[in-house]
């Protein structure tokens, strides 16, 4: 299969689940957060252990520096230009962006720095375990100027007052642009009555699977736009768990975690109740779901274990024929030709997937490098359609149906994803929902 078409069918996978958060976004309700116990990411976290191992402290900077002229062009049509007050400044981003993905977000922050032409220079330092460093450095008084943050995240930090909210000059440089997200999404930057963030993503859970493998035991391959059944995943686990090669790979850390969460509501159970006061994993639908990822843990790679994603390595390796993880690892598999991108499997009686998604967030006092922020999270923002080659789906509306994301990214802009495809509307009125820090379903 050639590269382009491989690019086109992941990003697809990532359209089919993703229009399921748009299809329930609709309405003006505020989001409801899960618990604070697990959060998407690059290379997420489960409690307080970090996924992946990735380097923590050094910063990235634009090799080149940024020419003097003309501020780059405001995100919206009522934003204001990039204003003389942040000329010259420094801003260091952290993140939790300590994969593939991360290397996309250094690329975007080199390219602003040389571009932006008000000599405002963006350092991005992807942190593992970011949420203790950004409690440690804000402790320290040592905190950076700006952060990703995923969602789950949000009103933990602002109630630590780690966060900063994004003040009216800010927004006067940003613009008016709430309307440009879906409503659930923008809302999760909300805190007693202030906002805090700009969206910048959506993510969920994707089925890979070793095509190769399909074809030689003569299954058919999953379907991009339809979720494998009970019967046909735990078919192919069964047919393809021979000769060495697992029929799923399990692992202990973050994918435990999310599959546990997705399948507590395919079983009609939910972690918490709908705003999030009360903790309801104890219940039957939570034992079934817990014992149906411990039984295929145990039947499938009960070997695989520790830090660093090693379920997804040893799917890479060709040592498992399928495994279900994050988008953020679409970059690194598009460079094998024997995988292919499908829907998390249907295996209770209502379809719901792990979703989440990563916002930019305030972290300093200063005026005029909260101004700098402001004119890079405007233009990153504008300029999201890239962010669609890390395996994240731009969260902006105007981005999703711009030209450069029909250029960059086809499938995304053709599926009709803002809520209106035939696709969304058939899924959602099955009943389908996605569960994670911001839980949506119909």
């Amino acid at each position: 299969m050639s590269y382009p078409l491989k690019i086109r069918l992941s990003l697809l996978t990532l359209v089919s689940v993703f229009v399921l958060v748009l299809a329930a976004c609709g309405g003006s309700t505020a989001p409801t957060l899960a618990p604070s116990t697990s959060a998407p990411s690059s290379q997420p976290t489960s409690g307080s252990t970090q996924a992946t191992t990735a380097p923590s402290s050094q910063a990235t900077s634009a090799a080149t520096s940024a020419p003097s002229g003309q501020a780059t062009q405001p995100a919206s049509a009522n934003a204001g230009a990039c204003p003389a007050g942040a000329a010259n400044q420094t801003v260091t981003m952290w993140s939790p962006l300590t994969g593939p993905d991360g290397n996309t977000m250094t690329d975007l922050a080199n390219k602003f720095t040389a571009e932006n032409g008000m000599g405002i220079t963006v350092m991005h330092v992807p942190q593992p375990d970011y949420i203790q460093k950004l409690n440690a450095a804000a402790a320290a008084k040592n905190l950076p100027e700006m952060t990703v943050i995923r969602a789950i995240n949000i009103g933990e930090m602002a109630a630590r007052n780690v966060l900063r909210p994004l003040s009216p000059d800010m927004m006067a440089v940003i613009g008016d642009v709430q309307s440009d997200f879906p409503t659930q999404f923008w809302a999760a930057g909300d805190y007693k009555g202030k906002h805090y963030t700009i969206p910048l993503d959506a993510q969920a859970l994707v089925l890979y699977y070793n095509k190769d493998m399909f074809k030689a035991a003569g299954l058919p391959e999953p379907s991009v736009d339809k979720p494998m059944t009970k019967d046909e995943f735990e078919k192919a686990a069964d047919t393809l768990n021979k000769n060495g090669v697992a029929g799923i790979s399990i692992g202990t850390g973050f994918q435990g975690a999310v599959l546990f969460q997705t399948l507590i509501r395919q079983f009609g159970g939910a972690v918490s109740n709908q705003d999030a006061t009360q903790a309801t994993y104890n219940s039957d639908a939570g034992v079934q779901a817990l014992q149906y990822v411990a039984d295929l843990k145990k039947k499938y790679s009960p070997t695989v274990s520790g830090a660093g994603d090693p379920e997804v390595k040893v799917f890479q390796q060709g040592k498992a024929a399928m495994v279900i993880h994050g988008p953020w690892h679409i970059s690194d598999m598009e460079k094998l030709d024997f995988v292919g991108y499908a829907p998390m499997p249907q295996i209770g009686s209502q379809y719901a997937v792990w979703g989440g998604g990563h916002q930019f967030a305030l972290t300093t006092d200063d005026p005029a490098k909260q101004l700098a922020v402001a004119c890079w999270m405007s233009w990153v923002s504008k300029n999201s359609a890239e962010w669609a080659k890390a395996g994240n789906v731009p969260i902006r509306n105007s981005v999703r149906n711009s030209d450069a994301l029909m250029t960059i990214a086809p499938p995304v802009a053709a599926s009709g994803i803002g809520g209106q495809s035939h696709f969304a509307h058939r899924r959602t009125r099955a009943g389908r929902c996605i569960v994670g820090p911001i839980r949506t379903c119909d």
